[in-house]
């Protein structure tokens, strides 16, 4: 009985350990493919990509921000569009996975000095991350 017992004790524990091996490297391969929409992002809008564009981001999702004069501002991803921005540098300051709900959150040193903060919002929907909101704000001058 005794053998049985701790048998059954072994095989679970195994079973318990490689159910969590199996969730870390799921959520490895998510976090990749969000790091590369997040790529894809900026490649795209660095150089006027319009093929990256479309790699990371969902046809109708939106921008929404607060401009300098701190009026918010709202528009839908214009995924025709080449128009690119080389004015600033991006850094990755972390990446939040929530099941199929997805935060990455940025710092953007503008090369002319000044920085603001973008995050965004990425889902998984047919097997796919796109970002669906960013959302950023500059240094308001109120």
């Amino acid at each position: 009985m005794k053998l049985t017992r701790k048998l059954f004790f072994q095989l679970l524990i195994l079973v318990l350990l490689s159910s969590s091996l199996f969730s870390q490297e799921t959520d490895f391969s998510d976090r990749q493919a969000i790091l590369t929409a997040t790529e894809n992002f900026f490649i795209s809008d660095h150089t006027g990509s319009i093929k990256h564009k479309k790699l990371s981001m969902h046809a109708t999702g939106a921008y929404r921000y607060v401009n300098r004069d701190g009026d918010y501002s709202e528009s839908t991803f214009d995924l025709d569009s080449d128009d690119s921005d080389t004015s600033y540098k991006e850094e990755i300051l972390s990446v939040e996975i929530y099941g199929t709900l997805a935060l990455v959150k940025l710092r953007l040193a503008e090369l002319s000095g000044g920085q603001h903060y973008k995050v965004l919002t990425l889902h998984k929907a047919k097997d796919e991350w796109k970002i669906t909101s960013i959302v950023w704000g500059s240094e308001i001058t109120q």
